[in-house]
């Protein structure tokens, strides 16, 4: 779904605001929904970790970004992830060698594992991505389904801008409102599922 194609939202609420605007408006509001929710999960991808060696890099699609690992799993292990200075002190002085149990990441290009392998082993990786900074488009089951709430972003983004013909500060806070409400939807949806079960709470008595 390109970007462009949201203009069809967004004209009604900010007009006279030219095409080129518009898109870029949508695009700032498709990397920070996709970087709030998480809601961008392309298949996983298989990394063969090899002997010696523990920084791996993942190969996100053109025109995306890798926003943060969710889990990988050796066999059915699942690596517990770290900060990258624990990793640091659990690889040590490199002598330790083993089944990688640790996964951390020091920035959105590789990640780490440790201890170090002692063997080849395949891992397999479970992450979200981000539109770049460059990208025209979106996949549609991202776009299509969030086409409501990314729209509300890049509206009340537009409104904001001072001195527009577009420029409406009262409707601006009113679109963040209801962005705000699609993202926290949206987390919901990507940390419990899409089955559409009521979440319940039990109380419990005070002792």
């Amino acid at each position: 779904m390109k970007f462009l194609d949201f203009a069809q939202i967004v004209r009604p609420e900010c007009h006279g605001a030219p095409d080129f605007i518009i898109e870029r408006a949508v695009r700032d509001s498709a990397i920070e929904f996709c970087k709030r929710t998480g809601v961008y999960i392309p298949e996983p991808e298989e990394i063969l970790a090899v002997a010696g060696v523990n920084e791996y890099d993942l190969s996100v699609p053109s025109g995306t970004e890798l926003n943060y690992i969710t889990d990988i799993f050796a066999d059915s292990f699942k690596l517990k992830p770290v900060s990258y200075n624990t990793l640091l002190e659990r690889v040590g002085d490199g002598s330790n060698r083993g089944s990688p149990a640790y996964y951390a990441q020091r920035d959105n290009a590789q990640f780490f594992v440790a201890p170090i392998p002692d063997a080849t082993k395949k891992l397999r990786v479970l992450y979200s991505l981000k539109p770049s900074s460059t990208a025209t488009s979106i996949p549609d089951t991202v776009g299509k389904e969030n086409r409501e709430a990314i729209a509300q972003g890049a509206i009340y983004r537009l409104q904001m801008m001072p001195g527009q013909a577009f420029t409406d500060m009262g409707s601006a806070s009113n679109n963040k409102t209801l962005y705000e409400r699609q993202v926290g939807r949206t987390i919901r949806q990507v940390k419990y599922g899409f089955s559409g079960g009521s979440l319940t709470v039990r109380s419990r008595a005070f002792i």
